[in-house]
């Protein structure tokens, strides 16, 4: 009896001990970054939290024409965030119509998305590949945003659920989209960084670097670039440079395309379709409007159309500067001289 109470007790012993491993190892593997930590720079420290920011009307908002600016839209709701009023927080936790979503902007990689949210978002203070990285309060993890996904945590390898941003600058947004809502401006931006970054040039430098990819000229490394992600091996880009002063239609990959953009406004903007020879491209003159269908509906460049409806974007679609683009992903197509 005695000998089978010292079997008993061992067995529970080494089982406990054997949970308490398999624990551990559980903890620590959902602590493990997904990516190589020598890309990871700075420290844990998180930015000031912005939650339900105040917008304010166009005409209320004073900035230069130059300035860069992003644009999320609901349907005929249009806001505003200029990237100059973004730098403080890099996260701002905004809500539409019962919709919560996040709008991240990173100064240094120069990329802006959007996606919805459960939760609190924050910049975490790390740094991947200098480019900024979420932390949501929930579940404390790290995200990765121009990798789209969680790096660190319980939500590693999780994607967010994007929303498309269009780039374009303040001058071009407010002769747009008069009636929008705009982020309210933080007045110490300009103590923290020189606002002249955010600007927008319009004759981006030529580059004389290596040509590898069928003689085609690459972007130069500080130049904003479009990248559409197909399907996280393979990223499409387009520059401005390629559209000239005039808007463009492109189809690309399997999946119908019509790919838009101006380099003197200073925007891109693609849109999912069953058939691009249904559509036909507007003058210039008719800018916001941009592309018209069989029907006779006009699409602007937000993709909404005058009778309300909304046409498409890819999943995974921002800009960037093309250094960032070649430090996260290495297979690119790229779609120059546009006619």
């Amino acid at each position: 009896m005695r000998r089978m109470f010292v079997i008993f007790v061992f067995v529970f012993f080494v089982s406990s001990c054997t949970n308490e491993d398999d624990s551990i190892e559980n903890n620590n593997s959902k602590n493990d970054w997904i990516i190589d930590e020598k890309d990871v720079s700075g420290d844990f420290f998180l930015y000031p939290l912005a939650l339900n920011p105040k917008f304010d009307n166009v005409s209320s908002i004073d900035l230069n024409d130059g300035q860069l600016v992003g644009i999320v839209n609901f349907g005929f709701q249009t806001i505003v965030y200029p990237y100059i009023y973004t730098f403080d927080n890099e996260v701002i936790n905004a809500e539409y119509n019962g919709r919560k979503y996040a709008f991240t902007y990173c100064p240094i990689t120069k990329s802006a998305i959007a996606f919805s949210r459960t939760q609190i978002f924050r910049a975490s203070g790390y740094l991947y590949k200098e480019n900024l990285t979420p932390w949501d309060e929930e579940t404390e993890s790290i995200w990765s945003q121009m990798l789209i996904k969680g790096i660190k945590g319980e939500n590693r390898n999780k994607r967010f659920n994007t929303i498309p941003v269009l780039e374009t600058t303040w001058g071009a947004a407010k002769s747009f989209f008069p009636n929008a809502k705009v982020l309210a401006g933080s007045p110490s931006y300009n103590k923290s960084f020189s606002s002249s970054s955010f600007k927008f040039n319009s004759s981006p430098p030529d580059y004389d670097g290596d040509n590898d990819n069928l003689d085609i000229e690459k972007p130069n490394p500080s130049e904003h670039v479009y990248g559409i992600i197909d399907n996280f091996s393979n990223v499409h880009i387009f520059r401005h440079i390629d559209f000239k002063n005039k808007i463009v239609v492109k189809t690309i990959s399997n999946q119908e395309y019509i790919i838009i953009g101006n380099q003197s406004k200073r925007f891109f903007n693609a849109f999912k379709v069953d058939n691009a020879l249904d559509y036909q491209v507007l003058d210039i003159d008719e800018l916001p409007y941009v592309i018209k269908d069989k029907r006779g509906i006009k699409y602007n460049i937000l993709g909404v159309g005058t009778n309300g409806g909304v046409l498409e974007k890819p999943k995974y679609a921002y800009v960037a500067a093309w250094w960032a683009w070649e430090d996260f992903y290495s297979n690119f197509s790229f779609v120059n001289n546009a006619e």
